[in-house]
């Protein structure tokens, strides 16, 4: 290790230069000792301090790679977008099934019918004797086989057409489209859920790639300061309280780093189950998620008209007020009309008298069925009373989504604020930390502070820098959540392909199949 090198030569006369007079003219051959035995560990520092600041540098070149791909895999892979898609297309068989009371209906009627039966007549019992032609009984017994064979066939077509049904059929098939275009923003709802969480979890993922990185280079710099503490304690120069600080910051940091390490696994799985591909090796940070200048009351505004949950909601309660003006069956004529055309030809034979009768017939029928209901139980009024009552829910319903959205709002904007100045305050605490490190580099060259203030201050620049990580995480996943919330996490606003699957075209083209 680099920091090992740094302690033996520091075991020769590093710790001189804190110590070593400076008004002392004898000494000046020691002094060029001393400033030839610093040199040594100041050119090794120098060079970690550098190699470090170049792989923070190639980190962050690396660590570049595309949301905007992970978006649009997740729009044509994510299995909850999927199947919300086919429930969705089956929604739209909705409005077929709908409209076939207003189109007629057409059968083919086929019959084919057999009787054959067969018995013994007995002709000795008073009441089954047979006459002659003279009118007197035949005596006797005995049997006499007697049956008839009859068969039957029929065919015909029939065509019914409903007339008038009180406008029913209308209102019903008006609601039925209201309730789709419900569903269809809540299959936008679902769209927008599933881009917000493929958004949070690719920041987390670049944060948590960052935060790892943070962690190894503040664990290498907690373990050297640990090394230089013991080396010290050895020396006499601090106590022992110095040293079990160290250890233990050697193993907070590394129990940080294995959380860290177990929750980018946790992330990697949750990023290939929305987006249906593994992780890539290069993420691209993208520079803005959202407008910043949107206030609070704008953004409540924004959602009443975008937000595709309260669009939804609006389209329920619509359907629900259709439900209630349809009028009411119970007191609403129905107008019906039905033609049908039959051919059928029927057969018999008589075994025992040894006739047959065979005939055919053909005809056509049309009738108009003009049917009053007068009353029925007290169902169609229940029913009118539960259509009352599910719009009245529809529309509180409705009001309590708008509230959530609004609490959600509120919340939401008051995280953005914190997240963006607790950003803020990392940057500068970066910033002041690159300072006091660079203050701490030039105190070493001039001999007033040691390698372990460098080490120090370099071990609080790593921890600065993984604070600024997470502040930057918080950020960035408060503005999905914000984008989502308005209604403009959407494929058109992010400026994204979205699947070949367009649920207008879809409708337009069901509807008129039959």
């Amino acid at each position: 290790m680099l920091y090992r090198k740094i302690l033996s030569l520091m075991c020769a006369g590093s710790l001189v230069a804190v110590s070593a007079p400076n008004n002392s003219a004898g000494n000046d051959n020691k002094g060029a000792v001393t400033e030839k035995t610093n040199k040594t560990p100041e050119t090794e520092t120098q060079k970690a301090l550098e190699k470090a600041k170049t792989e923070d540098f190639e980190r962050k070149v690396t660590v570049r790679g595309s949301l905007f791909e992970a978006l649009e895999s997740a729009l044509k892979k994510n299995k909850e977008i999927l199947s919300a898609q086919n429930e969705l297309m089956a929604a739209h068989e909705t409005h077929v099934m709908n409209s076939s009371a207003f189109r007629p209906k057409v059968s083919l009627n086929a019959k084919y019918q057999h009787d054959a039966k067969k018995g013994l007549s007995r002709y000795d019992a008073p009441d089954r004797r047979s006459y002659n032609h003279a009118g007197q009984p035949i005596e006797g017994t005995g049997t006499i086989k007697q049956g008839y064979d009859d068969s039957v066939r029929t065919y015909g077509i029939g065509i019914s057409q409903n007339l008038f049904h009180g406008f029913s059929d209308m209102a019903a098939l008006q609601e039925t489209d209201l309730e789709i275009k419900a569903r269809w923003y809540g299959y936008e709802a679902k769209k927008q859920e599933v881009l917000r969480n493929v958004s949070i979890v690719y920041f987390a993922l670049l944060a948590k790639r960052d935060e790892i990185n943070h962690l190894k280079s503040l664990l290498e710099a907690r373990q050297n300061s640990k090394e230089v503490a013991e080396w010290m304690y050895k020396t006499g120069a601090v106590k022992y309280l110095d040293v079990s600080q160290a250890i233990a910051s050697v193993s907070e940091t590394e129990s940080k780093l294995a959380k860290a390490a177990a929750e980018y696994i946790s992330y990697c799985a949750q990023f290939e189950e929305l987006t249906g591909y593994k992780v890539p090796k290069n993420l691209t940070t993208p520079e803005k998620m959202f407008d910043e200048n949107i206030t609070e009351k704008q953004a409540i505004e924004i959602a009443k008209n975008n937000n595709p949950q309260i669009i939804a909601a609006s389209q329920v309660l619509l359907a629900a007020k259709a439900a209630v003006k349809k009028p009411n069956p119970e007191f609403v004529p129905s107008v019906d009309l039905s033609y049908s055309y039959d051919h059928s030809y029927n057969s018999s034979d008589n075994t025992r008298n040894h006739q047959g009768d065979k005939y055919r017939e053909k005809g056509s029928t049309i009738a108009l069925q003009v049917t009053v209901p007068l009353y029925d139980g007290g169902a169609a009024r229940a029913e009118k009373r539960k259509y009352i009552d599910l719009a009245t829910k529809a529309a509180v319903d409705k009001e309590k989504l708008i509230d959530d959205i609004k609490t959600q709002i509120t919340a939401v904007w008051a995280s953005m604020a914190a997240a963006k100045q607790s950003l803020l305050s990392a940057k500068k605490a970066v910033e002041a930390r690159q300072i006091a490190l660079h203050d701490a580099e030039e105190e070493y060259k001039s001999g007033v502070k040691i390698i372990k203030d460098v080490l120090d201050a370099q071990e609080q620049l790593f921890e600065a820098k993984y604070m600024e990580t997470r502040a930057e995480n918080d950020y960035f996943s408060s503005q999905c959540r914000a984008r989502a919330l308005i209604g403009q996490m959407t494929p058109q606003n992010l400026k994204i392909k979205d699947s070949q699957f367009s649920y207008k075209k879809h409708f337009n083209k069901t509807r008129n199949k039959f």
